[in-house]
């Protein structure tokens, strides 16, 4: 499975089924009346956890609550990913990587590097 990281751990890559599974799995439903008796805890909820709150009318979801820095990341990626220039270099990356597979490394392996990098700079030594 490939993983991302986002800055809070590492999680799957939104854009794969996974990734929006994980997504689905982890929001939190609420309905309105719950949503009004509990707004300021959701914000809060939202803000420090990092949580989709997912706020319902009639059973079906309406409106999601996330913290801002959720959002401003969802819209700095929503600008990189529009970008035709940034595509084309993702695109040539991806392809590359598909080709010489021996360069790649797997999510485990990258998370079990940046953890040795971090360990290494937060060292008392």
């Amino acid at each position: 499975m490939p993983l991302f990281y986002w800055g809070l751990g590492w999680f799957p890559e939104p854009w794969t089924d996974v990734g929006v599974m994980y997504i689905l799995k982890y929001m939190k439903y609420f309905s309105m009346a719950e949503a009004r008796a509990n707004f300021a805890k959701m914000i809060d909820s939202a803000e420090q956890t990092h949580e989709r709150l997912v706020i319902t009318r009639n059973g079906e979801p309406a409106a999601i609550l996330l913290g801002i820095d959720d959002y401003e990341g969802m819209n700095d990626l929503l600008d990189i990913y529009s970008n035709p220039e940034t595509q084309k270099r993702i695109q040539e990356a991806l392809d590359y990587n598909d080709a010489h597979p021996e360069e790649s490394v797997t999510g485990e392996e990258m998370r079990r590097i940046l953890d040795e990098q971090w360990a290494r700079e937060n060292s008392d030594g």
